[in-house]
């Protein structure tokens, strides 16, 4: 190990833990407070309490930390994973607590008080790392703390990861020395020669190398071979798997390492808080529409002859087709032309209302009840119509995983600004992104940023 690596994992597991046991007293102190010096209705004569229990929240928080791994150092750490993991030590603080001193003793505690405290803990917990991910991007962008890297061999795999971390710039911990091994020159790293991965690694301070080869290579098998044999430097081996594969996850059957491509899949308890979100919200959003709605029906039924709601076929979950509801917007007396398509700017087929419609996303509104109903999500992949579906199947690898979830009124792809004619691929690139790291806060994230930049988009015709 580097001196400059053992520098900052120290200084990160320090930094860290401090701030984590700040947090954690501040969290118990603070809900103290609350429930018996602003909330009515309190009892001031649990002080001596509160005070013998602050040692069982700080071990009990502490104990979990390091059980869900919040300490591990990672080449590329995920704030996402970290955020999952405040919320589950949070809930099983919270849950010690309830367990301990509602059944194993006779002294009570507030519950309100340790409702309090389990809230104050996720966001005391929160800021405190964020202050932490700040305190070290400033050293970082000092230059210091980073990680040598080599990388071992050539092709488009690592290609791209190179690049990825170019684009970072002085938020990036990595610091590429030079290139190993490689028949094709990455960007502009010097080529390393050496008499052996080992020797290259010892004598130009390696912190971590990154191993790839295009598919078919000789050399690959011997180059994993080197890397298993590094004892002071970590070793990445990047696979030979379409990015669109983004659900990939690597696990063990029997000592056999197994790689699942489609595992990008939410849980049970996952859909239920998604399902949860979306029915509360969707609900909220029916009744408070409901002048709208009706306003929106009569200005449709007057545009033009026929039904108020257009009603179209798309796949949602698991490949099911349904009928996903919108306000019309086209004539009905002018079909289609030269197969199923997405509209185009000029369409003829679009009504003055039905414009005005589009350009808001108006239209969509109708799908609150499709959310209702069960076949669509708030959030979620923009669901296509059957025909296009198959057709995107056949040219475009791993495309049927961003069905994995429900379709969804609005999405990720679509608050980055790709609706209408944009890239297929672009956006099924975001779809899976956002099926591969969903969360409760991502959702609610994309709501906000819909009302800035999803309801009129210049692709919308």
């Amino acid at each position: 190990m580097s001196r400059e690596k053992s520098k900052f994992e120290k200084y990160q597991f320090s930094l860290r833990f401090i701030l984590d046991c700040v947090s954690i007293v501040l969290a118990w102190v603070l809900s103290y407070f609350l429930r018996f010096y602003v909330l009515p209705g309190a009892q001031k004569d649990s002080q001596l309490l509160f005070a013998g229990l602050s040692a069982l929240a700080i071990l009990s928080s502490l104990v979990f930390l390091f059980g869900f791994k919040m300490y591990e150092q990672k080449i590329n750490s995920s704030r996402r994973l970290e955020l999952e993991g405040i919320v589950k030590v949070s809930l099983c603080s919270f849950l010690t607590f309830v367990v301990v001193y509602y059944y194993l003793f006779d002294l009570k505690v507030s519950r309100i008080a340790l409702v309090i405290y389990g809230l104050m803990l996720f966001t005391l917990l929160c800021l405190g790392r964020g202050m932490a991910h700040s305190m070290i991007d400033r050293q970082v962008q000092k230059g210091r703390f980073k990680q040598r890297a080599l990388l071992y061999g050539y092709g488009p795999k690592l290609t791209s990861y190179y690049n990825a971390v170019v684009r970072e710039g002085k938020n990036s911990r990595i610091e590429f020395i030079g290139q190993y091994g490689g028949k094709e020159r990455i960007g502009d790293l010097r080529q390393i020669e050496g008499e052996s991965l080992e020797s290259v690694v010892k004598e130009n301070g390696i912190d971590f190398v990154v191993i790839s080869f295009p598919s078919g290579s000789e050399a690959k098998d011997g180059a994993v071979h080197e890397g298993l044999e590094l004892l002071n430097a970590n070793v990445l081996l990047l696979p030979n798997i379409p990015n669109s594969y983004a659900g990939s996850k690597i696990t063990d059957f029997h000592s056999i390492p197994v790689v699942q491509l489609n595992s990008s899949e939410l849980s049970l308890g996952k859909r239920f808080i998604k399902r949860t979100f979306d029915v509360v919200s969707c609900s909220i959003a029916v009744v408070l529409l409901s002048p709208l709605y009706l306003l929106l029906a009569l200005m449709v039924k007057i545009s033009s002859p026929g039904p108020v709601f257009f009603r179209q076929k798309r796949v949602t979950r698991d490949g099911k087709v349904f009928e996903m509801l919108k306000f019309r917007s086209m004539r009905i007396d002018m079909p289609e032309q030269n197969g199923p398509h997405w509209t185009e700017e000029n369409d003829p087929r679009v009504t003055k209302i039905g414009k005005l419609l589009r350009k808001t996303s108006l239209d969509e509104l109708p799908q609150f009840f499709n959310v209702l109903g069960g076949s669509m999500s708030l959030i979620g992949p923009r669901p296509e119509r059957p025909e296009l579906v198959e057709e995107f199947k056949k040219t475009i690898p791993g495309y049927d995983i961003r069905h994995k979830v429900k379709a969804g009124i609005t999405g990720w792809a679509q608050v980055n600004g790709l609706r209408g004619n944009t890239s297929i691929e672009k956006r099924i690139a975001y779809d899976l992104n956002y099926v591969r790291n969903w969360n409760l806060f991502l959702d609610m994230k994309i709501v906000v940023l819909t009302f800035f930049t999803g309801f009129i988009n210049k692709n919308a015709y």
